[in-house]
C-alpha cells in the first residue's frame, strides 16, 4: 500500500513538474505554437529622405533607401501581413532616394494592399513616396503636395573679392564649372540649370499623373509646386481621403478584407549588426562612402544654406 501511495505520489509530482513546465515555456517564449493572425503593419518613414553620407543629412537623421529596405523585408518576408499602412512625416529630400523608396512602395503594393498615410508632412519627396500605395489618407492639418522643382546657387564672388581671395578655375569645357560659388552665373549657366529642373519636375509630375489621373481636379494648378494642408489637398484631388491614422488603418482592412478586430503591428528596421557598427555598414548601402556636394532634391520649403552646395529640387524644408 505504501508503494502505491509513493508512485501515485511520483506520477503527481511529474504531472505537476509538467504543467510547470509548459507555463514557463509559454511565458518565455511567447506561446509558441500558438495559430498566426492576420494582422495590418504599420510602417513609419519620417526625417529627411537622403543617402547617408549625403550634406542633407545635416538637416536630421535622414530616411534611407537601406532603412526602407529592411523595415519592408520584413514586411513582405510575412505572409500574416495583409495590409500594411504607410506613415509618411517628410518634407522630401533626395531626388534618387525619393524614387528609390517610391519604387520599393511600389513594388510592395503589387504584393499587399498598401494604404499611405500623411500625418504632418508629406510635401514633395514625401508625397512623391506617398503616391505608391493604393489609396492616401492624410491629417487634416499635414502640409503636402508641392509638385514641383527649384534651384538655388549661392555665389560669394563679390564677398571674396572684398576679402582679397580668388580662385583659379581649369576646366575642359565653358559648362564645367556651372554652378560653380565663386563665380557669378551667365545666361548659358542659367539655360543649363533651368534644363536639368525642368526634367526632374517632369518626372515628378509624370509618377502624380500615373497615380491621381482622374482624380485631380486642377493640373495647372496642381504643377505650380503649390502646397496644401491636407484638407486642401483632397479637395484637389492629390489625397483620397481626409482623417487620423486609425482610419487610414480601416481602410486599409477594408480593402484587404479583413475583419475590424484585425490587430495591427508597428514595423521597425532591424537594429544594425555588431560589424556594421564597428565598420559603419561598410558595402552595405547603395552609395558607399560618397560625399557629394550637389544634390538634386524634392524638398519643401528651401532652406537657408551657404558655402559651395547647390540645391536643385521640388521644394526643401527650412527653418527661420
Amino acid at each position: 500500500m505504501a508503494g502505491r501511495t509513493w508512485v501515485w505520489v511520483l506520477v503527481a509530482a511529474l504531472v505537476s513538474a509538467g504543467v510547470v513546465s509548459a507555463i514557463w515555456w509559454a511565458v518565455v517564449f511567447g506561446g509558441l505554437g500558438r495559430a498566426p493572425v492576420e494582422y495590418v503593419a504599420v510602417v513609419e518613414l519620417s526625417g529627411v529622405i537622403a543617402y547617408e553620407e549625403s550634406p542633407i543629412s545635416l538637416f536630421g537623421t535622414p530616411l534611407t533607401p537601406e532603412k526602407v529596405r529592411r523595415t519592408l523585408d520584413l514586411v513582405s518576408s510575412d505572409p500574416m501581413a495583409k495590409a500594411v499602412v504607410v506613415l509618411v512625416n517628410s518634407p522630401g529630400g533626395s531626388a534618387v532616394a525619393s524614387e528609390e523608396i517610391y519604387r520599393m512602395l511600389k513594388g510592395l503594393a503589387e504584393e499587399r494592399v498598401v494604404v499611405t498615410y500623411i500625418s504632418e508632412y508629406g510635401a514633395s519627396g514625401g508625397y512623391y513616396i506617398s503616391l505608391a500605395g493604393d489609396e492616401i489618407v492624410a491629417s487634416p492639418s499635414s502640409l503636402t503636395g508641392s509638385v514641383g522643382a527649384i534651384a538655388m546657387v549661392i555665389t560669394i564672388e563679390e564677398l571674396a573679392e572684398r576679402l582679397g581671395v580668388k580662385a583659379e578655375v581649369f576646366k575642359s569645357g565653358r559648362l564645367k564649372d556651372v554652378g560653380n560659388t565663386w563665380r557669378s552665373m551667365t545666361e548659358e549657366d542659367r539655360r543649363v540649370l533651368q534644363g536639368i529642373i525642368d526634367r526632374v519636375a517632369e518626372v515628378f509630375q509624370e509618377r502624380v499623373r500615373e497615380a491621381r489621373e482622374g482624380k485631380v481636379r486642377d493640373w495647372e494648378e496642381v504643377f505650380t509646386a503649390k502646397p496644401y494642408t491636407g484638407t486642401e489637398a483632397y479637395e484637389a484631388g492629390l489625397v483620397d481621403a481626409v482623417g487620423s491614422l486609425e482610419d487610414a488603418v480601416a481602410r486599409a482592412r477594408e480593402l484587404a478584407g479583413l475583419p475590424d478586430t484585425a490587430p495591427t503591428r508597428f514595423i521597425k528596421p532591424p537594429s544594425p549588426g555588431l560589424l556594421e557598427l564597428l565598420f559603419g555598414g561598410l558595402g552595405g548601402g547603395s552609395r558607399g562612402n560618397l560625399k557629394i556636394s550637389y544634390e538634386v532634391l524634392l524638398m519643401w520649403p528651401p532652406p537657408s544654406l551657404g558655402g559651395d552646395l547647390i540645391v536643385l529640387g521640388a521644394e526643401v524644408l527650412g527653418r527661420d
